[in-house]
C-alpha cells in the first residue's frame, strides 16, 4: 500500500500535463494573400472600323482607328477625287491605314447626282478644302480625345484630291511633313517641298493608267534634287487601285514615316 500514493502522485502529474495545441488552419484570406500576384492580362485590340459620323449639316467623315487606344497617333488624312467616294478612295486600305494612326476621309462638298450613285465630288477650291479637312479632323479627334497628334501627319489624296493635297501642304508648312500622292501628275519641286516642311513623297500610279509617265518623271525630278521620294506601281491598274493596294498603302506609309532615318533608301518600285 505504501507505494499507492508515489503512482498516483506520477499519474495525476501525466495527466495533468498540458496538451499541445493543434496547428491552426490557414483561413481563405491568408490562403489568398499566398498566392502570386495575378497577371496584367493583355489589352484586346478593339475594331478599327471603318466608321463614318457627320461632320457638318450634310456631309459626313469616313474614318478609322488603331487598334490600340494607348496613344498618340499620327492623323492620315485623305482627300478624295471627282465623283469618287471616301469608301473607295479610303475604304480600300483601312487596314493599312491604321496600322500607322487615323485614317481621317471627309467627304466632298457637292455630289455627281443619282446617275453616279449621288458619290461625292468636289467644286470648291482647295482654301476651302483645306478648312473642310480640318472640321472632319476635329470632328473625329473629339470621338477620342488625347489619342491624335499633329506629330508627323501624313497627307493623302486620290486624282483631284492628290492635286489639292500637295497646294495645301505649301499653306501650312510644317504641318503635313509626308505627301502620300495617288493617279495625279502632280508637279513637284524639293525647293518647294522644303520650304512647306515636307521631308518625303510617296508617289503611287497605275501600271496601265494616264498619270504614271508624269509620276515617273516627277520621282526621278525630285531623286536628282537630292528629295527622299519613291513611286510604287499598282500592277494591272489604270486610273483606280489595283487589288493589292491595302499592301502597296501599307509599304508606303511605312517608308514615309521612317525616311528621315534612311533618306537613302528611296528609290523606284
Amino acid at each position: 500500500m505504501r507505494l499507492v500514493a508515489p503512482f498516483l502522485a506520477v499519474l495525476a502529474c501525466a495527466c495533468s500535463a498540458p496538451v499541445p495545441a493543434p496547428a491552426p488552419v490557414p483561413t481563405a484570406v491568408s490562403a489568398v494573400a499566398e498566392q502570386a500576384p495575378p497577371s496584367t492580362p493583355e489589352p484586346v485590340a478593339r475594331a478599327i472600323g471603318p466608321f463614318e459620323v457627320p461632320f457638318d449639316a450634310k456631309r459626313t467623315v469616313y474614318f478609322a482607328i488603331p487598334p490600340s487606344a494607348h496613344g498618340p497617333h499620327r492623323v492620315i488624312a485623305n482627300l478624295h477625287g471627282l465623283c469618287n467616294p471616301p469608301g473607295y478612295a479610303c475604304g480600300y486600305w483601312t487596314s493599312a491605314g491604321s496600322e500607322q494612326g487615323f485614317l481621317v476621309c471627309p467627304s466632298g462638298n457637292s455630289t455627281c447626282g443619282p446617275g453616279s450613285f449621288n458619290a461625292p465630288t468636289w467644286t470648291e477650291g482647295d482654301d476651302a478644302i483645306d478648312r473642310d479637312l480640318e472640321h472632319a479632323i476635329a470632328t473625329v479627334d473629339s470621338q477620342y480625345p488625347a489619342e491624335m497628334t499633329r506629330e508627323g501627319g501624313v497627307l493623302t489624296g486620290f486624282s483631284r484630291g492628290a492635286y489639292a493635297a500637295a497646294h495645301i501642304a505649301t499653306l501650312h508648312p510644317g504641318r503635313w511633313p509626308y505627301l502620300l500622292l495617288t493617279e495625279a501628275d502632280v508637279p513637284l519641286d524639293a525647293r518647294a517641298l522644303r520650304a512647306a516642311g515636307v521631308r518625303a513623297v510617296a508617289l503611287v500610279a497605275g501600271e496601265i493608267g494616264s498619270q504614271i509617265v508624269g509620276e515617273r518623271r516627277t520621282y526621278e525630278k525630285l531623286r536628282s534634287q537630292g528629295f527622299p521620294a519613291r513611286l510604287w506601281i499598282m500592277p494591272g491598274a489604270g486610273h483606280y487601285y489595283s487589288g493589292n493596294i491595302d499592301d502597296i498603302m501599307r509599304e508606303a506609309l511605312a517608308w514615309l514615316v521612317r525616311s528621315d532615318e534612311a533618306p537613302d533608301a528611296a528609290d523606284a518600285h
